[in-house]
């Protein structure tokens, strides 16, 4: 059978011509035509995207299936993509055959499958008020989201604004770790809370210029004895003692000759050797403020002023799914055609570094196989802020990340980046709205609240890549932290590379020289390698079609080891 497949942006034309006559007994049109409505709603226009070169792929194989059963002499399939408004075509479908049956069966049962197999997805619907007006040819200011690809700038940018701070949870100091900070703590008190001693010695009045002096009590470290020193007394004190009165300054022991009761002063010092009252902070001060990420210094703080159960950004918990009929743990030798698993290794390490509760599971390379396995958890779905899939984020034929999302409830913002290595990568979001039941199996639930997905393509380096640039953006803002930004630094050796249409992502070394940052290229064979990763601490931003840099070059970078 003779096919022609066309996936378009452009209008689909009233009038398409059938194959020449007198070759066929019968050509069968059909059109879908975008409705006014949609759900219920009044629309001006749908939006389409797709996976173009396998929605064809598919699209093919279908045809040549079905007509295995339903003799057919030809068949033409125009799919348009991006904004249709109402009104227009977003499919036309014709076949030709000898007998009129075999065309309109040949046509029904590939439109009952064309949902199911082809990698062709209604996105959205347009507002009625959002009219199309002259843009009924160009789609050019419909929404971004109308289509998969997006370069880096755009990615990062839709990351960043569907990507919401969760809200935040009171915990205690010890699960504190790593955390931001979600309020403003103030001082309840001054701070030291009286004049404390630095040192152990001998506290006398600070004016007091005698050289003997009577030793009139002694003082330890938890001690609270108040008292008026008078000239020529003195107390003995240990380092930390909260002194009995003000204006009292501290003689090291190392400076006084002692002799029963009494102290000569062999050595006078400048310093006072007292922690003074509120010199650190006042009753009412700020301590810290909210957005500060809490380090040892920060709970040591926190911990200082009572504040033991801080109001802080929620522990993200992310499940981490593997995909791969070819994995098998590292504890095994791999036979031929199978790969240890790195990438779950990976994947841990990372989010834990980011302060993330992590759950993995393998999936099963079957699309039918991998949502058994889910529905039969445990645990609601609902329960993970982050769904990350590793690998299966591309167009071959067991790749089903995307059709597994959105299985999900998951709403696919975009599915490629413009970027190598990484390029397929599928990021989506679930705002919390309801999952239909049809939809829902096993313990599966409705989401709650807002949740996070990405699709990461297999090869560790792109993995890495990908983790870095848009996972932990995406962890970054649901955390209430600023994601880390590109900074700039110099080649230090010359990087060799031939002129490429996408933006690179190249794994470098940073190093410290006088201040500036210094990178070193690493040479990577592949998305594949995974040696590289053992070296590299940083992301050098190579513009498109850039070529060879010469040493000392000025280029951006992301930092990855902090």
């Amino acid at each position: 059978m003779e096919i022609e497949v066309q996936l378009t942006s452009e209008a689909i034309a009233e009038k398409i011509f059938p194959p020449p006559s007198g070759s066929f007994g019968a050509w069968v049109e059909f059109r879908g035509v975008v409705r006014g409505e949609e759900n219920g709603a009044a629309i001006s226009a749908l939006e389409y995207e797709a996976y173009s070169e396998m929605a064809e792929r598919e699209i093919r194989r279908l045809l040549e299936e079905i007509s295995a059963n339903q003799p057919c002499l030809a068949a033409k399939v125009i799919h348009r993509v991006g904004g249709v408004p109402v009104g227009e075509t977003a499919i036309y479908i014709g076949v030709a055959a000898k007998h009129r049956a075999a065309a309109f069966a040949l046509l029904a049962e590939f439109m009952d499958r064309l949902k199911q197999d082809v990698p062709i997805w209604k996105r959205r619907a347009r507002n009625a008020e959002h009219q199309l007006g002259a843009l009924k040819s160009d789609h050019s200011n419909l929404p971004s989201r109308c289509s998969a690809f997006r370069s880096l700038d755009e990615a990062i940018a839709e990351i960043h604004s569907d990507c919401q701070p969760l809200p935040p949870v009171r915990v205690p100091l010890a699960e504190a770790f790593g955390r931001v900070l979600c309020e403003t703590i103030c001082a309840p008190g001054d701070s030291p809370d009286c004049d404390r001693s630095t040192r152990d010695g001998y506290a006398v009045l600070l004016d007091d210029d005698s050289d003997v002096f009577s030793v009139v009590d002694t003082l330890h470290a938890a001690d609270w004895k108040p008292r008026q020193l008078k000239i020529g007394e003195a107390v003995r004190v240990a380092t930390g003692t909260a002194l009995p009165c003000e204006n009292l300054r501290v003689v090291m022991q190392e400076n006084v000759e002692r002799t029963g009761d009494g102290i000569k002063i062999l050595l006078r010092e400048t310093s006072a050797n007292v922690r003074r009252r509120g010199e650190e902070m006042k009753a009412g001060d700020t301590v810290l403020s909210a957005g500060k990420k809490l380090d040892a210094g920060a709970l040591a703080l926190l911990a200082s002023v009572g504040s033991v159960q801080p109001l802080v950004s929620p522990r993200l918990r992310v499940l981490h799914f593997t995909t791969g009929d070819e994995i098998v743990s590292p504890e095994q030798t791999p036979k031929p055609g199978q790969i240890r698993d790195s990438n779950s290794v990976l994947i841990r390490a990372l989010l834990e570094r980011s302060g993330c509760e992590v759950k993995h599971q393998h999936l099963p390379e079957d699309f039918e196989q991998a949502q058994a396995v889910i529905s039969a958890f445990r645990f609601p779905l609902s329960a993970f802020d982050l769904i990350l899939v590793s690998g299966g984020a591309s167009v071959g034929e067991k790749d089903f990340t995307r059709p597994l999302l959105e299985w999900l409830g998951f709403e696919i913002v975009f599915s490629q980046v413009n970027v190598r290595p990484g390029r397929p990568l599928i990021f989506g979001v679930d705002g919390g709205a309801s999952v239909p039941a049809s939809r829902l199996v096993g313990n599966l639930a409705p989401p709650d609240k807002f949740r996070v997905a990405f699709g990461l393509p297999g090869n560790p380096l792109s993995h890495w890549v990908g983790f870095h640039l848009f996972v932990a953006a995406a962890l970054a803002r649901l955390a209430g932290t600023e994601p880390k930004q590109f900074l700039r630094g110099a080649l230090a050796e010359k990087l060799d590379d031939a002129p490429n249409p996408r933006e690179t992502l190249w794994p470098a070394r940073l190093d410290l020289n006088c201040g500036h940052c210094e990178l070193t290229p690493l040479p990577w064979s592949s998305s594949g390698d995974v040696v590289v990763l053992a070296k590299a601490n940083a992301l050098m931003r190579i513009p498109a079609n850039s070529g060879a840099l010469a040493a000392g070059a000025a280029v951006d970078f992301l930092p990855t080891d902090i």
